[in-house]
């Protein structure tokens, strides 16, 4: 059996933090370890981590500084194992079904190991209580660099990849202030250079939290105007420009021509109000929902995107 490390970052977690290890334990594949970084907490987590690691000699702790979300999930992949040979991004405050790993690492197994695999897949979200509340939406298109460029539908805490990833990962480590999230920069590597694996089968519990105010939208009116208001707010500082400007930066070299063209087009189109209008009705770009696409188009006619 192919050992598979799980890779959790934890941050005052003392609420759920209980519950997800035991569901990690709880795992049918039992070739596993846990390889915890704890990002500063400065509740009970730590405590909670060092009473399990120590009853479980196959999970591991990462006492860390407070770095962010991002630094701390890098830092956890360039600790990464180097007897494992699949990994998996956790969240601190979800719970697995105990097929979460077997289930990906089934499908995986299916595939060329040589290239980047990246499994990612639907999840049931349910509140805090875990009652089920819907299941996320199956992406309605296809899953690619088109999509990734400008979207991000690999939830973190849904990926699992192979040992050729991560070592694409580790051959540029882009700066953390100009990536979306650690889970859309491996899904735009995935994308770009590699395989991706969608499951529409959701083997874990996703908890949302009564802050998310955009799973909470109730309706598609109000959905929309939530969705256009995170996108204006996020106008400003342009960070899937910035992620693609970065990703551009480190693997110029390695992209196909229309790879290169892809890309060039979306950052360089924007020099002029004709050349963006020009743009955003022949662009191949796409989000999955089509009113995500109009806004996006919408925002980058003025440069906002």
């Amino acid at each position: 059996m192919k050992k598979a490390q799980i890779l959790l970052s934890t941050y005052n977690g003392e609420k759920f933090v209980e519950q997800q290890l035991d569901s990690l334990m709880n795992q049918d594949h039992k070739n596993l370890e846990v390889l915890i970084r704890d990002d500063g907490s400065k509740d009970n987590t730590i405590q909670i981590l060092e009473t399990y690691s120590k009853q479980y000699p196959n999970i591991k702790l990462i006492k860390g500084a407070n770095k962010g979300v991002i630094a701390s999930f890098f830092e956890l992949a360039l600790n990464a194992s180097d007897t494992s040979d699949f990994f998996a991004f956790c969240d601190q405050d979800d719970y697995w079904r105990p097929t979460k790993v077997s289930r990906a690492i089934a499908l995986l197994e299916k595939e060329d190991a040589n290239i980047p695999l990246l499994y990612f897949s639907r999840l049931d979200i349910v509140d805090d209580k875990l009652q089920f509340i819907k299941h996320s939406q199956i992406p309605p298109q296809e899953v690619g660099l088109k999509n990734a460029i400008i979207q991000n539908v690999a939830t973190g805490c849904t990926i699992v990849f192979n040992r050729a990833m991560l070592e694409l990962f580790k051959s540029h480590i882009p700066a953390k202030e100009n990536i979306t999230m650690h889970d859309a920069w491996f899904y735009l590597l995935g994308a770009a250079f590699g395989k991706l694996i969608y499951d529409k089968e959701s083997h874990l519990l996703y908890r949302q939290h009564s802050s998310n105010a955009l799973g909470m939208a109730d309706n598609k009116v109000k959905s929309a105007m939530i969705r256009y208001k995170n996108f204006k707010k996020e106008g400003k500082e342009k960070p899937f420009t910035k992620q693609v400007d970065e990703f551009y930066r480190l693997f110029k070299g390695d992209l196909t021509s229309d790879q290169r063209k892809l890309i060039e087009d979306f950052l360089l189109k924007r020099n002029s109000l004709l050349n963006r209008f020009s743009y955003i009705l022949n662009t191949p770009l796409y989000r999955q929902n089509q009113r995500d696409t109009i806004i996006f188009k919408i925002l980058y006619s003025f440069n906002s995107y």
